[in-house]
């Protein structure tokens, strides 16, 4: 990815969560070890992607990052505590795409996710992969496409839970294409993985990792990857744009944000150093081969990004008639 597509940010924005203190003291920032939130399990390639950049943060800052895995409740958990945190820079959170999705269903959380936290940096797309079993009696798109778009024969896809990013993506499709597509949703990637190269259900809608080991694996055959150029580790899989369905790109959004209130001085130095993290080649490598596309650019491209994700979804949410999960 070159580099000004990697660091690239949009024009100003209003950015929410976000204090104006002026005078703030950034250069002697941090004073001590930054907590780094991390509402997932340990062991995960999400996790994994946070200690990659923790690593080089640490170097950066002079001061230790430490990584803090709190799962639970959807993520609620660990955003919960960044939220409520003192409003000093020191305590970060890896955001999760669930932010954008709970925002677009309207969920009641114990945080006001736009007041209580303070975008600070874009950190890594996951883009989505559209994928079959190798019985499925399509091979392409194209195939899928042509298939009888109306009757009682119904084409069930998986995906890793209800009102996940995969599962909205699919209702996307549906709406786009008039297929007759039916959501069949899981506990986790990982059981609707097994179930689909099983040959119980045709279609799967999926993260691009881990779903690629598979396809390359020839356990799964990749349909489509919803981005806008291939990927490099799905060399031989049509992007959505060459499949006919420009538009269609798609990806989980992770970022890094801080509590709400901070100063944006130091706002202003975690986004700073977090670019500068995401700059550094090895960290880009690793995040690449773990399927992610390092992103970056300013927090109010990321607080933009944010908006925009959220509208996105809530219109396939209400077009699609989704109750809340």
């Amino acid at each position: 990815m070159r580099r000004r597509h990697f660091l690239g940010g949009a024009g100003l924005a209003v950015m929410p969560g976000v204090g104006h203190a002026q005078a703030f003291p950034a250069h002697s920032f941090p004073e001590r070890p930054l907590r780094f939130v991390v509402p997932y399990a340990p062991g995960g390639s999400t996790d994994t992607s946070s200690r990659i950049i923790a690593e080089r943060l640490s170097v950066l800052f002079g001061q230790q990052v430490i990584v803090d895995n709190k799962p639970g409740a959807g993520t609620i958990i660990g955003t919960e505590i960044v939220a409520k945190a003192k409003p000093d820079g020191h305590t970060i959170l890896l955001t999760p795409g669930a932010l954008v999705v709970n925002a677009a269903f309207s969920i009641t959380l114990p945080y006001d996710s736009v007041k209580d936290l303070a975008p600070v940096a874009r950190f890594v797309d996951i883009p989505l992969l559209l994928a079959a079993n190798n019985e499925a009696p399509f091979k392409s798109v194209a195939e899928l496409l042509a298939r009888p778009k109306s009757g009682d024969r119904t084409i069930a896809y998986a995906s890793a839970g209800i009102g996940s990013v995969p599962h909205l993506w699919g209702e996307y499709l549906k709406a786009r294409t008039g297929l007759p597509l039916e959501h069949i949703g899981y506990k986790g990637s990982a059981e609707a993985l097994r179930d689909v190269m099983a040959g119980h259900v045709p279609l799967f809608s999926d993260v691009l990792m881990p779903t690629a080991a598979p396809v390359n694996a020839g356990k799964l055959r990749g349909l489509a990857v919803a981005m806008s150029n291939r990927s490099p580790l799905l060399p031989d899989v049509p992007t959505v744009g060459e499949v006919g369905l420009a538009g269609m790109e798609a990806a989980v959004l992770l970022g890094i944000s801080t509590t709400g209130g901070t100063p944006a001085a130091l706002v202003e130095r975690l986004n700073a150093v977090v670019n500068e993290a995401l700059a550094d080649e090895g960290v880009r490598q690793k995040l690449q081969e773990l399927g992610f596309i390092p992103i970056g650019g300013t927090a109010a491209f990321y607080a933009t990004s944010l908006a925009e994700e959220t509208a996105k979804w809530r219109k396939v949410i209400k077009d699609s008639n989704i109750p809340p999960h």
